[in-house]
């Protein structure tokens, strides 16, 4: 029994590390620092480097082909990394970030996952869709990134007016301001999507992220 709850707990923080560097990335690629996006860069190659270690040590029980495939993503991360740094486009910087989901993704499927690292995880996953359809100028994608993004803010505020979540009065209004903000700025690009208002999309962007960045944090302190 110990050994199964290390390994659920194992789990969990490597998902947790995998989502941070994620949501760093993606901070990174949405603003215009150099510096930003190198730190972002380098943390997630030396996250990436480790993960490439560990596969190879004789201990590690998994999977001969799961092994290979994480080798695989591992070496791919390690050559776009290293052959285009800083002069990544955002698609490159989404493609990372994707990589980092998908494997954070797997593995909070295999444990019992904490409401907030869920929600962590689905309000990142909103952001890059949102980006991505502007990137795109696609309206169709960018109708489905609004309407999933809208469908996550209704049910967090569904959660932050129950009377019996436990988080501070103070934070659950918040939240509850934040789903309305959001609710509102999706009616407003909603009206007209083939002429974007890019400013209304990159405060969502933005929200989600810092949102997805302070749950994270929380979980991990605790």
């Amino acid at each position: 029994m110990k050994t199964k709850t290390n390994q659920v707990k194992n789990a969990e923080k490597e998902a947790s590390i995998l989502l941070n560097h994620a949501v760093e990335l993606s901070h990174a690629a949405a603003g215009n620092s150099d510096k930003e996006k190198i730190l972002a860069l380098d943390s997630n190659l030396k996250l990436w480097v480790e993960i490439e270690t560990t596969l190879k040590n004789a201990k590690n029980l998994l999977p001969d082909e799961i092994k290979s495939n994480l080798l695989k993503l591992s070496k791919f991360v390690e050559r776009l990394t290293l052959t285009k740094g800083v002069k990544m486009t955002k698609s490159d910087f989404d493609t990372l970030v994707n990589i980092n989901m998908q494997i954070s993704g797997g593995l909070m499927d295999s444990v019992k996952n904490s409401l907030a690292r869920e929600e962590a995880f689905q309000l990142l996953k909103c952001a890059i869709d949102l980006s991505s359809a502007k990137e795109k100028n696609d309206a169709g994608d960018m109708v489905n990134a609004l309407e999933n993004n809208m469908k996550l803010w209704v049910y967090i505020k569904t959660l932050a007016s129950s009377e019996q979540n436990p988080l501070p009065k103070e934070t659950k209004q918040n939240l509850i301001k934040l789903a309305d903000y959001v609710t509102g700025k999706t009616m407003e690009v909603g009206k007209n999507v083939n002429n974007l208002n890019e400013k209304a999309i990159d405060s969502m962007i933005m929200t989600n992220l810092q949102i997805s960045e302070g749950l994270m944090t929380k979980r991990a302190s605790a």
